[in-house]
């Protein structure tokens, strides 16, 4: 199983459901938003009423773990809907929502997860925290009271100084969660593919099939993600620097050529986002067909 095989399989599978699969990514995509919009929202209105630190971080790690999970479900039918264009059977929109439908007991599997990725959460929080006031010590992740930023006008240098701080903090964090994730969480991607498959497995058996399944793939799958999302993340990201370049002017020639350039980079950002999608059923199926061949030889 080498890496030009592979990108054989996905190639195929991309130029036949490309379309379809893009409209669902953006589908769920808009959804994602909206439901997180909607779960997020409770937290903001404790924080403009005053909330006390330990209130508001209790509720916004409550609402927020709730939001992993809805997410989660949304991703959950989304990967089966990938698995089974993968296998070449029908599908359609419908699938996305599948995890709702089928709450019990992929619900189970999906809060678990969802756990998992909390901790993670919690612990990048943390790691990123102790690092980041070892560079800067000035820090505070303590926000301003309310009465403080009341009248923006008086405070111009306090709420400039407070958003670039933790927008530079934000990043700093999702760059270690990411890191972490890409460590721990990479071993357990073939979780939905499993249970979809093996749907009566106990949970901490999926979770160990898919470390088992992953076990001397991981630099695969990340090196089959690269080949697969490569050259249209390039072009995307080109395209994101020179958007950057082009002047703002209404009704103009320039304004046009901003307009396409944003279109173009949303297609290569979206067909590359799909082709790493697709990278994880394509392999699952590889590894699982070969372990068929194996067992029954």
């Amino acid at each position: 199983m080498n890496i030009k095989h592979l990108m054989v399989k996905l190639n195929q599978i991309s130029s036949q459901y490309i379309g379809k699969i893009m409209y669902a990514l953006l589908f769920m995509s808009v959804l994602e938003m909206l439901v997180s919009f909607v779960i997020l929202s409770p937290a903001m209105r404790l924080f403009q009423s005053g909330a006390d630190g330990f209130t508001l971080s209790f509720y916004v790690f409550v609402l927020a773990f709730i939001a992993i999970c809805v997410w989660l479900t949304f991703q959950f039918g989304f990967t089966v809907m990938l698995l089974q264009m993968t296998r070449r059977k029908n599908t359609n929109l419908g699938y996305i929502f599948i995890g709702f439908k089928k709450i019990n007991p992929a619900g189970k599997v999906i809060a678990v997860f969802g756990a998992f990725i909390a901790l993670l959460a919690l612990i990048s929080r943390f790691l990123a925290k102790f690092i980041y006031i070892k560079i800067f010590p000035d820090f505070s992740l303590e926000a301003p009271s309310i009465d403080s930023l009341q009248n923006v006008t008086e405070n111009p240098e306090l709420v400039s100084s407070l958003a670039a701080g933790i927008l530079i903090f934000t990043g700093f964090f999702l760059a270690v969660l990411f890191v972490l994730a890409l460590i721990i969480l990479i071993r357990f991607v073939f979780v939905f593919h499993l249970h979809f498959d093996n749907p009566n497995l106990k949970i901490i058996e999926v979770f160990r099939k898919s470390a088992e399944m992953m076990h001397k793939n991981v630099i695969r799958l990340i090196v089959f993600a690269l080949r697969a999302g490569g050259k249209q993340l390039l072009i995307a990201a080109f395209l994101a620097v020179i958007s950057n370049f082009i002047p703002e002017e209404k009704y103009s020639a320039m304004s046009v050529l901003a307009f396409i350039i944003s279109i173009a980079y949303f297609v290569n950002l979206y067909t590359a986002a799909i082709r790493i999608y697709l990278t994880v059923p394509v392999l699952y199926e590889e590894i699982k067909n070969g372990s068929s061949e194996i067992e029954n030889s």
